[in-house]
């Protein structure tokens, strides 16, 4: 289990991590969300130990990352472009890769490349950008680790070959490893994801179960009798998703908000199914169209 403690972490002077705090726990998918800028992926190097952080703490099983050294070899870090491995072949990449790995699994990678129509001895920088992507999963997956960090997977990958990395990603999956991705993609999250962590402005904003997520929270469409929007919108735990004429499409976040909806006696109220991507617009979008 790796523990964050309000981690925080400065760049060239520039404040990147403000108090990120959050756990990770073994056999479930984390599913890391924030705007441009968030800080998703020094959060990333630094979870791995690229990174020291400037205040705060991040533990692997009782022990500090950036002192224990072999914590290191049971956190794997997958980033969006493999830049130091381009003048390798992908070949030369595993063999490397099983010395610096003892539990690096050959056959589960040659067996992957094949799946992928990827060659064995083909330059990285061969590689087309999806290619490259699929050829770093397989690699971090391969090496067995109990903890993987993915900075955005599926980036530049083509739909079938996407199909094909999510599965073998999920395949990996068992109870005893845990695999952290960071994307924009929310809805390929909203399949694959038992937990959500929700950065803003370098802090967690938010932390999730999606399975409690759906249930606790609603999204509903709305209509209020009369021209003028009523109070009720401005709720902290109510956020305006969209509003086109006197209709609003609005997300709930507690049983107050929907006990004072039905006072009002609204006009309709329809409810409508609640995505991940619905959840992190009404979270960390603007709500510009808010009354």
């Amino acid at each position: 289990m790796m523990q964050v403690t309000d981690v925080h972490k400065a760049i060239d002077g520039k404040p990147i991590l403000r108090g990120v705090s959050f756990t990770i726990e073994p056999g479930k998918i984390i599913g890391l969300v924030g705007r441009n800028g968030a800080g998703k992926t020094t959060l990333l190097r630094t979870l791995v130990g690229v990174y020291d952080p400037d205040q705060g703490s991040v533990s692997y099983d009782g022990k500090d990352i950036h002192t224990y050294a072999a914590c290191k070899q049971d956190v794997v870090f997958v980033p969006d472009a493999p830049a130091a491995l381009e003048m390798y072949t992908v070949r030369e990449c595993a063999a490397w890769y099983g010395m610096i790995y003892p539990k690096f699994d050959l056959f589960f990678f040659t067996s992957a490349m094949e799946r992928f129509k990827l060659p064995m001895h083909k330059r990285v920088r061969t590689l087309s950008k999806g290619m490259k992507m699929l050829f770093s999963t397989a690699l971090g997956l391969a090496t067995k680790a109990r903890l993987i960090l993915f900075d955005e997977p599926t980036n530049g990958v083509d739909a079938v070959a996407k199909k094909q990395l999510l599965s073998l990603i999920v395949d990996s999956l068992h109870e005893n490893n845990s695999i952290v991705i960071s994307s924009h993609m929310l809805s390929e999250l909203d399949r694959i994801a038992d937990t959500v962590v929700l950065l803003q402005d370098g802090r967690t904003e938010d932390v999730w179960e999606l399975e409690l997520l759906r249930e606790q929270m609603k999204k509903l469409q709305v209509v209020f009798n009369g021209d003028k929007s009523p109070m009720w919108l401005h709720r902290e735990d109510v956020f305006v998703l969209q509003q086109v004429g006197r209709v609003y499409t609005v997300i709930l976040e507690s049983n107050e908000a929907m006990t004072e909806l039905q006072e009002l006696k609204p006009l309709l109220v329809d409810e409508l199914p609640l995505t991940l991507e619905d959840w992190f617009i009404g979270k960390a979008g603007d709500n510009d169209d808010e009354a």
